[in-house]
């Protein structure tokens, strides 16, 4: 009995301590990640680009002599519930190094991950998220920002469309937008500055997730014959759907995207159809012809793992794992999350396009390392036209006068 007792303990010790001796091979990071829903498209766009970062951390030898270990969580449409189990489940249950996201819940991600201290990579853009920063900056500040906010790019699209080499043959806007705060911070900043222009926004639309029959607005638009439309949907299908029917009978207009034409599947699913369509990229690196030598390589050996153009958030979500690892480095320890954080707020990282720094509100606003690129749709892929700050037309891009315009 008393040999059996003592193995019994013998087994009992291995078992405890082995599932700690196999953790410390691996340092787990948190990939909270939409692979369901109406988001799935650039969820799988940001992932693209997460993995590419840890892929090549790990073929180089890992951190720190150890490999990186990718734990995914559906975060679907961002509901706050969905939004704080993946913050529990992959900060309190798995223990991961760090998170890394695309869209990630407009603010109450910062809640969520904010009560842990692992860095916290979002690319939310909303000035909601950055409100709830600023609520409490010492308690959030594992929060990252890897885009500017929603206001801040819709001034730069305003700027891009403005300065486009095309005489409008009148000065009426309609603006779409959805029903979220991205939406409604880009649609709002949009309507003032076209007021503020003297510009007439004849037709302001907010919709919700899923219309995908125009036909209603399509025949208000038609009727209106405005100079310009713009649509802020950031999902693909609600914009694949628009310029489907748009293009039935179409109105001599500028279509401008903004971000929704950026996501892969958009100009996946309308080819060249899209072509002559403008819209932006925050936070992005222009190909296919980048605009310097490291740059250069960066898109031709994506394009060599992906077999297509780089789309929505996956340069950015890449830098920013490189970002938190190079802080890593520095610091020597993965979960000192103390100084890693201190780290990355102190010196930012070098990129391919240069130096990136986070803000007081640790915000990634517009910047050379991290511009915003104006795209006009050519040969169904994008074409870089313009980069801000400042706004610049880009050396190897030229708009081209839409072929529905008469």
């Amino acid at each position: 009995m008393r040999r059996f007792n003592l193995i019994t303990l013998i087994i009992a010790v291995c078992l405890f301590f082995t599932p700690v001796v196999m953790a410390a091979d691996t340092i787990p990071v948190g990939v909270p990640i939409p692979m369901t829903g109406w988001a799935a498209g650039s969820g799988e766009d940001y992932f693209k680009g997460i993995k590419m970062a840890i892929d090549e951390i790990n073929e180089s030898g890992g951190l720190l002599g150890k490999q990186l270990e990718i734990i995914r969580f559906d975060s679907k449409g961002f509901e706050p519930e969905v939004v704080m189990q993946a913050a529990d489940y992959l900060c309190g249950q798995k223990k991961v190094a760090s998170v890394h996201a695309g869209w990630a819940g407009w603010g109450q991600d910062v809640r969520a991950y904010g009560k842990y201290d692992a860095p916290f990579f979002a690319d939310d853009g909303s000035q909601a998220a950055v409100d709830v920063f600023r609520e409490d900056p010492k308690k959030y500040y594992n929060i990252y920002q890897t885009t500017d906010v929603g206001v801040e790019q819709a001034k730069s699209m305003f700027r891009m469309l403005m300065a486009l080499p095309y005489e409008y043959p009148n000065k009426k806007v309609v603006i779409i937008n959805t029903d979220d705060s991205w939406g409604l911070e880009v649609g709002d900043t949009l309507e003032n500055n076209f007021k503020e222009n003297g510009w007439k926004v004849s037709k302001r639309e907010t919709v919700p997730y899923g219309t995908n029959e125009w036909g209603v607005i399509l025949s208000q638009i038609r009727r209106i014959k405005p100079a310009l439309i713009h649509i802020e949907i950031p999902s693909g299908q609600e914009n694949i759907t628009f310029i489907q029917q748009f293009l039935k009978k179409p109105a001599d207009a500028i279509i401008s995207l903004g971000w929704g034409i950026t996501p892969r599947e958009v100009v996946d699913a309308l080819g060249e159809s899209a072509d002559g369509i403008v819209g932006e990229m925050p936070s992005g690196l222009p190909g296919p012809k980048a605009p310097n030598p490291a740059a250069q390589a960066w898109v031709d050996k994506f394009v060599k793992i992906n077999n297509h153009q780089v789309p929505a958030g996956a340069w950015i979500a890449y830098t920013a794992v490189k970002a938190w690892a190079h802080a890593v480095e520095k610091v020597g320890d993965a979960y000192n999350f103390k100084d890693v954080n201190a780290y990355i707020q102190k010196n930012g990282y070098e990129g391919e396009l240069g130096l990136i720094k986070w803000d007081k509100d640790n915000v990634l606003r517009a910047q050379k390392g991290a511009p915003v690129v104006h795209y006009q749709v050519q040969g169904g892929e994008l074409q870089p036209i313009y980069t801000d700050p400042p706004l610049t037309p880009y050396p190897s891009g030229k708009f081209i006068k839409p072929r529905w315009i008469k």
